[in-house]
């Protein structure tokens, strides 16, 4: 039998380790995941093509030539392109999908299917993901390029855009529509002037999120671009293979730089009161 000291010096060990838990996940996230960023975006101005710790000079050289770099910026510009439409795109197919999953009037089962069947890009590879999207612009007679890149990123942020405005949809008060409609609103008056304003933080929080996640796609472009585009994702890869480590730093530091915007300005839409 197990003394009742014990056991409550292992309740108290059990409390002590959950009370640290949170900050031991902090330090954990800083070590594997903020440190190698920030030695990155140290390095990247070392005037140095191959720089190394400590730096002796600093310089914005690497910074001046990315952003005069022909390749790099026709790169950047396609990725803003096939962000844009995935933001335009995922967001508008997003709310049509998270109404189905909530205040439509189809059956559960049918919600179920709907839910399941805009989830896949969550669970299917995105390796199979990106071949079966080559296959079928294959047969079709559409083969590599931008436009079957541009459906793949739409299969991908699909889901994302989806329940991410689902969830708010999910929070609404239905009793506000009901309202509008007894007072003689239409259908489109109502989703215009009722719906839509209460859903615009889920909206815009779902177009930046579908842009920031196009923006960065490399594997569905790579396996669909052929030799026609190149995208930033792709043009870092090229360099890595070539070993240009200073572009590297300098370009890497540049993407994280949108997504922290991006991130940063979805961070302030709040929910309406």
């Amino acid at each position: 039998m197990i003394e009742p000291d014990r056991i409550d010096n292992f309740r108290r060990l059990l409390k002590y380790g959950a009370g640290r838990l949170p900050g031991v996940v902090v330090i954990l996230t800083v070590l594997f995941l903020y440190i190698p960023v920030l030695v990155v975006a140290y390095l990247s101005v070392s005037p140095s093509g191959q720089p190394t710790i400590p730096i002796e000079e600093f310089s914005l050289q690497w910074y001046i030539d990315v952003l005069t770099d022909q390749r790099f910026l026709r790169a950047l510009m396609t990725s803003i392109g096939l962000g844009v439409f995935s933001a335009i795109g995922g967001t508008i197919l997003g709310l049509a999908g998270a109404y189905s999953l909530t205040w439509s009037d189809l059956s559960r089962p049918i919600q179920q299917a709907i839910g399941v069947i805009i989830s896949l890009p969550l669970f299917v590879p995105t390796v199979v993901l990106a071949f079966g999207i080559g296959v079928t612009a294959g047969h079709i007679g559409i083969g590599f390029g931008l436009v079957p890149v541009a459906v793949g990123h739409l299969f991908w942020v699909l889901p994302f855009t989806t329940f991410l405005i689902a969830a708010r949809y999910a929070e609404l008060d239905i009793q506000l529509q009901a309202a509008a409609r007894d007072l003689g609103a239409t259908e489109w008056t109502v989703f215009r002037t009722v719906t839509l304003p209460l859903l615009r933080p889920a909206i815009i929080a779902s177009a930046l999120f579908a842009f920031a996640l196009s923006f960065n796609e490399f594997l569905i472009t790579f396996f669909l671009a052929g030799s026609g585009i190149t995208t930033v994702p792709l043009e870092i890869f090229g360099k890595v293979r070539v070993g240009a480590v200073a572009f590297l730093n300098a370009a890497s530091v540049l993407v994280l730089a949108v997504s922290a915007v991006l991130a940063g300005v979805a961070s302030t839409f709040r929910r309406p009161i």
